[in-house]
């Protein structure tokens, strides 16, 4: 469940005026450099990212979009498009899938195995399935009994996938016939536990180098009064495999567990070489507009939540709903979907770690509206010091952008 999904393209043309209004706002901040690579242009070439870009063996990057597509839809049902570098800089697209009707566009973004096909999930009205595109560009698609999933998928080390779905974490493990999907944890909100485990998992789930695997609930956790949503304020999990093949759940932190404790997560985490779980929420924190903290364990196996920064106010962004990621340095990197200029139209951020323990935060790109809008996705390095993202709408065409930025 998301509460900020957007189901139709219908947003981009009713916030139309409000960009033409904003085109001689300048976005660039900070020193970086941004430039937009590739602006949708609805219908058949599809429009409306919420997922992030993926990188294929050659380069190449690859996503999915909500709307738009040559699929039987009103407005599209959204796409798996390709983006290809040229030597001039430019990159080229191509659409490589069109969703039809019953699905409704997919919201979660691709993985690439070693061999270079790409993974993803997306839920329909007959249920959810997982497709494959193949590193030669073929199709394959399989039906999962207990649907797909609004976020990217983890591959292992031995090409298994996990998602969240379901009401909870599934596996789904390659044999001869396809794919067998397996649910490994199911939570229970409001009864059994009263939800106190999490409801809701919420994007990519991460491992760590003993298989455990770790990710963030949308709900669940603390109830009213400490928190102010009805459903529960989330929480971040660990899942253990047990000895008998099954998964222990260790709840790790429930948010709202104290005053200006963020609450309501909608990104996945992200892991430090020490093992430190850093991750956004979309509301609390000090101002009430979302926080970004780290969580530390200790010895006994305790962990310990520290808030590295409130979002103090509109023109540093606020309201994240994507997941962070770091670069070589240890510097911290993300977006969040609201505030930033005089659109409200989101900011791509950087935290850099001082010697005594505190962050600095600072924004590099304030988007406009002409340059992107709605920023609902994280970044993808391309291993070069350059970063990639998506938006969900604005551009030239208002149908969102691909966008490259360096710090």
């Amino acid at each position: 469940m998301r509460t900020l999904r957007v189901k139709s393209l219908n947003l981009a043309k009713s916030l139309s005026l409000l960009a033409i209004a904003l085109l001689l706002v300048d976005g660039a901040w900070g020193g970086s450099k941004f430039r937009v690579v590739y602006n949708f242009k609805g219908g058949t070439d599809g429009g409306g990212s919420w997922a992030g870009v993926t990188f294929d063996k050659n380069g190449n990057l690859f996503g999915t979009t909500l709307g738009g597509g040559g699929g039987r839809c009103n407005g599209g049902c959204g796409t798996v498009y390709k983006l290809k570098p040229n030597n001039n800089g430019r990159w080229t697209e191509t659409v490589v899938h069109s969703f039809n009707y019953p699905v409704t566009g997919p919201y979660g973004g691709l993985v690439a195995d070693p061999q270079g096909n790409l993974y993803g999930t997306i839920d329909s009205n007959d249920g959810g399935f997982l497709f494959e595109i193949t590193s030669i560009g073929g199709w394959n698609q399989y039906v999962l009994p207990d649907g797909g999933s609004g976020a990217s998928l983890l591959m292992d080390n031995t090409r298994n996938l996990y998602g969240p779905g379901g009401g909870g974490v599934y596996d789904l493990v390659p044999h001869s016939r396809g794919w067998q999907q397996n649910v490994i944890y199911t939570f229970h909100p409001q009864s059994g536990k009263n939800g106190t485990d999490g409801a809701d998992a919420v994007g990519t789930l991460i491992a760590d180098g003993r298989g455990n695997l770790y990710g963030a609930t949308e709900f669940g956790g603390n109830y009213p009064p400490t928190c102010s949503g009805g459903g529960g304020c989330g929480t971040v999990f660990e899942l253990s495999p047990t000895t008998d093949g099954k998964w222990k759940e260790h709840v790790l932190h429930r948010f709202a567990k104290y005053t200006n404790d963020g609450q309501l997560p909608m990104a996945g985490l992200v892991m430090d070489a020490t093992g430190i779980l850093y991750g956004t929420t979309y509301e609390g924190g000090r101002y009430q507009t979302g926080t970004i903290y780290k969580l530390t364990p200790d010895k006994a196996g305790r962990w310990k939540e520290t808030i590295l920064f409130d979002f103090p106010k509109a023109a540093d962004g606020g309201g994240p709903t994507s997941s962070l990621v770091f670069d070589s340095k240890g510097n911290v990197y993300g977006t969040a979907g609201g505030g930033g200029g005089t659109c409200s139209c989101g900011v791509v951020f950087k935290l850099t770690p001082g010697t005594d323990g505190t962050w600095m935060y600072s924004v590099l790109h304030r988007f406009t509206g002409r340059d992107g809008g709605v920023v609902e996705s994280g970044l993808t390095p391309d291993g070069r010091g350059n970063f990639y993202g998506t938006t969900l709408w604005g551009g030239t065409y208002l149908y969102g952008v691909v966008y490259e930025i360096t710090p």
